[in-house]
């Protein structure tokens, strides 16, 4: 007789399937728009091999796109919307599109944007950094974690090749570093609630300070809902807070359904819920834990081995439950995976967070040698491993591994269930 599906699982049935079932209902529109109303969600420079350029990024008319102009000090500011009579839109690849304004911009009154107000802020925050920071590469690095948008292209193109490009973009990995910061702070001076309310106004200020792309609205809602059920004294999962994200996201616009960040931060998400125990469980096999009395009967040199093993186990149980849906979603849309990620992976956002935790305590003489050693590691990573692997292979080696770890955890349940059957 078959299992009754838990309701967490059936939650995430219907998480995909409104996933699924957006994306391939055909929200492309046809046809080309010539006019509309431009509502700037993000301004931000863009770096390339020839020129910089700046972005701005939003809507024409529920549609999404951009518009690009030559860097000036006389460009149009981003804090209103702006109507187009004529123009053309260029589709770049499916779901990019690229409006050439051929009329003036015209602002509509009575509208306002953040935007503006944005890049102002960051380009301050990029000055300071600099100012901060005598090696480039360093200020560089740093201005893009503090800013979202990393101008050095040889840092980004390094990062990409060894599958560490996640780190450089505000996702739920940077949102949990700062508030475990900031809550670490506060507790010792505030009762819960306070607190609760204190990182609500602290997270919602960095919100509005980075914009609302998809990892970052996605983080910032389930942080959201989890501190306002302090407040209210009730608890919500994370599957409801994931799924809360997800029909906020879809309701404000259906269309960020085929942003490849959006897919890749929902799923990475999603996995984490769903398997992240399971296969920390299924790694005890070749990682096992020790009781507590255990461990502390262990000398120095073995608990240290013990620790490291630890560490292991929780590092390749995340990796595992975050490409159970996002690797999928790399091989569509990539067509290949650096295999050398999985081993960077396991030390370098350890690095990050101490050098996120450094960097806002303004240690610098010691965020500043971190972040050195960290791009040192990324450039030298050895050219021969730098190889990729296609969809057919990862199929085959992801297969093989689940046969081997399944294999191995039939064998051990077999071995346990011998020497617990009675005699006969």
């Amino acid at each position: 007789m078959p299992k009754r599906l838990t309701p967490a699982f059936a939650t995430a049935l219907v998480l995909l399937s409104i996933m699924i079932i957006a994306f391939f209902l055909g929200l492309y529109p046809s046809g080309q728009k010539e006019s509309g109303r431009f509502k700037i969600q993000e301004v931000k420079k863009n770096v390339s091999a020839i020129q910089t350029t700046i972005a701005y990024i939003g809507t024409l008319d529920s549609l999404p796109c951009r518009i690009y102009l030559q860097k000036s000090d006389n460009r149009p500011l981003a804090n209103k919307d702006y109507f187009f009579s004529k123009g053309t839109l260029r589709e770049r690849s499916k779901g990019y599109y690229i409006f050439k304004p051929e009329s003036p911009w015209e602002p509509i009154e009575k509208s306002w944007s953040l935007a503006e107000w944005r890049f102002q802020m960051k380009e301050q925050v990029k000055k300071r950094i600099h100012t901060r920071f005598k090696n480039p590469k360093v200020a560089a690095l740093l201005s893009g974690l503090a800013t979202g948008n990393l101008e050095n292209l040889y840092l980004s193109y390094h990062f990409g090749a060894v599958g560490l490009a996640h780190l450089l973009a505000i996702s739920g990995f940077h949102f949990a570093l700062l508030t475990f910061f900031l809550a670490s702070i506060l507790k010792r001076i505030l009762p819960e609630k306070l607190l609760a309310l204190a990182l609500i106004f602290l997270l919602g200020t960095y919100f509005f300070y980075m914009g609302g792309g998809p990892s970052i609205s996605r983080a910032w809602i389930g942080i959201l809902l989890y501190l306002v059920g302090i407040l209210f004294g009730y608890r919500t999962t994370p599957l409801n807070a994931l799924g809360v994200a997800l029909l906020f996201a879809l309701i404000s616009d259906p269309f960020v359904i085929t942003n490849v960040g959006f897919q890749l931060s929902f799923g990475a998400t999603l996995g984490i819920i769903l398997f992240y125990r399971t296969l920390e469980e299924k790694l005890t096999l070749f990682l096992p834990k020790r009781p507590y009395h255990v461990l502390t009967e262990m000398s120095t040199p073995d608990q240290c081995g013990y620790i490291l093993c630890a560490y292991l186990r929780k590092g390749l149980a995340l990796q595992g439950s975050v490409l159970a849906f996002t690797l999928p979603l790399i091989l569509f849309h990539f067509e290949t995976f650096p295999l050398i990620s999985l081993f960077y992976n396991l030390f370098i956002p350890f690095l990050f967070a101490a050098l996120l935790a450094l960097f806002l305590l303004h240690a610098d003489m010691l965020a500043s040698p971190i972040a050195s050693f960290l791009i040192t590691l990324v450039e030298g990573a050895p050219r021969k491993l730098l190889f990729k692997i296609n969809t057919v292979q990862a199929l085959i080696l992801g297969s093989a591994i689940l046969v081997f770890v399944y294999w191995r955890s039939f064998r051990t349940r077999k071995k346990k269930d011998c020497k617990t059957s009675p005699l006969r």
